[in-house]
């Protein structure tokens, strides 16, 4: 029995900071959380697998690995699977030189290496690795040809 209120507790402990890190806007925040959450949790999986449960230690380990890269956090605020990943973009009509600088934060005539500078701040930020989207990377790329 007290195996199963440590669980429920746990699981709301991961529900409410989800839903914090959904709120939050910093970013090193959010990675604190991710990193320090998979630290825990890797801890947690050693111990164990030294008790000789390699089931749950297993599990606990690939939620400590999805926690540090972020996706177990995208996976829980979004509530479920992230299906839309694959659709076509619905706007296709092509990016004027006004959007390209609107979406780099830049604006008159700025010089290539001011173009290259926002696009990989911004390609930081917004990158599918860091928790962006596809559809965020190529319009930012699609922005940086057209100003180049």
């Amino acid at each position: 029995m007290p195996f199963i209120l440590v669980l429920i507790g746990f699981v709301f402990l991961l529900y409410v900071i989800s839903r914090f890190m959904k709120q939050s806007k910093s970013e090193k925040l959010n990675r604190i959380f991710r990193f320090g959450f998979a630290i825990i949790l890797g801890l947690l999986a050693f111990l164990i697998l030294v008790r000789g449960n390699v089931a749950v230690s297993g599990i606990l380990g690939v939620l400590s690995f999805l926690s540090a890269q972020g996706s177990l956090w995208r996976f829980l605020v979004s509530g479920g699977p992230d299906v839309s990943v694959n659709k076509p973009p619905l706007n296709t009509t092509p990016m004027t030189r006004e959007e390209a600088l609107e979406i780099l934060g830049l604006f008159g005539n700025p010089r290539p290496s001011e173009i290259k500078d926002a696009h990989h701040k911004m390609m930081l930020k917004l990158h599918p690795d860091q928790g962006g989207s596809d559809y965020f990377a190529s319009k930012l790329n699609q922005a940086r040809d057209i100003l180049l």
